[in-house]
């Protein structure tokens, strides 16, 4: 039996497959940009492997710019403390030198003019900026984070313990090299010193504290945490006072060690001594902290807090940290940190450290550094010499440290920063694998099926029934 087609069916079948040709023409067209995928009909498979292969890839993009952004800063962070640290190594430099029993006022007042070019040029490095944000200042880095007073204060002296000291009254390994160990100087009204210890509560005469104590070392007291006969300890043993209870640092020092001032009548501690400071603009009675009652050879005693007058530097930024995450999965915010806060960069001291009741300041080692110049100014050979040269190698050691910890996170990023490369290049062909196109190969096609289109195209013209517009 003979099967007749209709014209209409033979047209049909013919634009059918000449669309189907077109339709593979056209998509070989799109593969000409080098791409064999762009949407997920193409290959659904692959198609879904090239999206999570593009986000790992915009990932890792915004991992580099983050390690990238963390070096730069890092970099000029680590200029900036290398050569404030260069600064205080050649300020104890002076220290030593100061504390030479030989030199003249004269050398001490040339010495301490040096001393002072240091700590201003410290002061210009701490404030330094990248663009318009300021390196040290935590988070709050569009905020000056160092201000240095043109008024003097009375600021509180601490007695520093050198390490046999610190040995013995701390009950530490003798390192003191990169912290402060340090007690609260009092004196009697007959000028007699003495030394508050305010983790223990003990005081101590100042003669026992500079050098007696070596006497309770020969006795077999190696720490005041030692046993004696009658019981008790070392230090119970020869301290000749004992703090009041519950007093903190903070009672009568503000972070920065300067002596409190303005203490309204209502706020009163009754373990304070006070002096009268006029009154507020309200008319009430305002006081000055002068002083601590103690128990003082088994008898309530007022004894005065020793000061020093000086300039004060206040830390205006805060101690939170920056982070830059580099790497997918969990944060780890001690790596991840990238800035410096005064805290880390100038420690603590007895006015500002955890047992004070301060917070800290973020600038102890500058207030320490300014006492130490004014000892200088003022030729201070054996409290330099017992004090100040502790002082400021501590300042250096500190500072140094958190170099130190900068450094070696600097070294880390940069480490992450090659991987992170590896890893894009890695991506980029798995990319490449995935979505790429034989450009010769699809040439070959695109010419055969162009060939094949314009065959298909002649051929219709000749075979394809003609219309009655034909025939007119």
């Amino acid at each position: 039996m003979t099967v007749r087609m209709s014209s209409i069916q033979f047209m049909h079948n013919y634009k059918v497959s000449l669309n189907k040709t077109y339709q593979q023409q056209q998509k070989l067209f799109e593969q000409a940009d080098g791409n064999s995928i762009h949407k997920g009909s193409d290959d659904p498979v692959a198609y879904s492997a090239l999206l999570r292969y593009r986000f790992t890839n915009n990932e890792n993009a915004q991992y580099t710019q983050n390690v990238e952004n963390a070096i730069s800063w890092m970099k000029n962070s680590d200029s900036v403390v290398s050569q404030m640290a260069d600064n205080l190594k050649t300020f104890s430099e002076k220290t030593v030198q100061a504390a030479n029993s030989y030199l003249s006022e004269t050398d001490a007042i040339s010495i301490s003019k040096e001393m002072n070019s240091i700590i201003e040029e410290v002061m210009a490095n701490c404030n330094y900026k990248l663009g318009d944000r300021y390196l040290f200042a935590g988070q709050k880095d569009t905020t000056q984070p160092f201000i240095i007073s043109n008024e003097y204060f009375q600021r509180g002296m601490a007695k520093t313990l050198d390490a046999k000291q610190a040995a013995f009254f701390k009950n530490t390994s003798g390192n003191v090299a990169s912290e402060l160990y340090q007690m609260l100087t009092l004196q009697a009204d007959d000028g007699s010193i003495y030394y508050l210890d305010n983790q223990t509560g003990y005081i101590y005469e100042k003669e026992f504290v500079d050098g007696g104590y070596e006497d309770a070392i020969t006795a077999g007291y190696n720490s005041v945490n030692d046993e004696v006969a009658e019981g008790g300890t070392a230090g119970a043993h020869y301290a000749v006072g004992q703090m009041p209870e519950g007093f903190k640092i903070s009672d009568a020092f503000m972070s920065t060690g300067v002596i409190r001032w303005e203490v309204a009548e209502a706020d009163r501690n009754d373990n304070l001594v006070y002096e009268e400071a006029g009154t507020d603009k309200d008319g009430n009675a305002l006081y000055n902290v002068k002083g601590l009652n103690v128990t003082l050879n088994g008898e309530t005693a007022a004894l005065n807090f020793v000061t020093i007058r000086q300039r004060i530097v206040n830390y205006q930024g805060d101690n939170k940290h920056i982070s830059m995450v580099k790497l997918n999965g969990a944060t780890d915010r001690n790596s991840d940190i990238v800035n410096l806060t005064g805290q880390d960069m100038f420690g603590c001291d007895i006015f500002d450290d955890a047992s004070s009741g301060n917070d800290q300041s973020g600038s102890a080692m500058l207030n320490n550094m300014l006492t130490v110049y004014e000892q200088v100014a003022g030729n201070e050979v054996h409290w330099l010499t017992s004090d100040g040269v502790t002082l400021s190698d501590v300042a250096h050691a500190t500072l140094t440290i958190s170099q130190t910890t900068q450094g070696a996170r600097l070294q880390l990023y940069t480490s992450v920063q090659d991987m992170l490369e590896n890893q894009r290049a890695v991506i980029t062909e798995d990319i490449t694998r995935v979505s790429s196109t034989d450009i010769a190969e699809l040439a070959t096609k695109l010419m055969e099926l162009t060939t094949i289109y314009n065959l298909a195209l002649s051929l219709g013209g000749r075979v394809l029934p003609q219309s009655l517009l034909d025939y007119l």
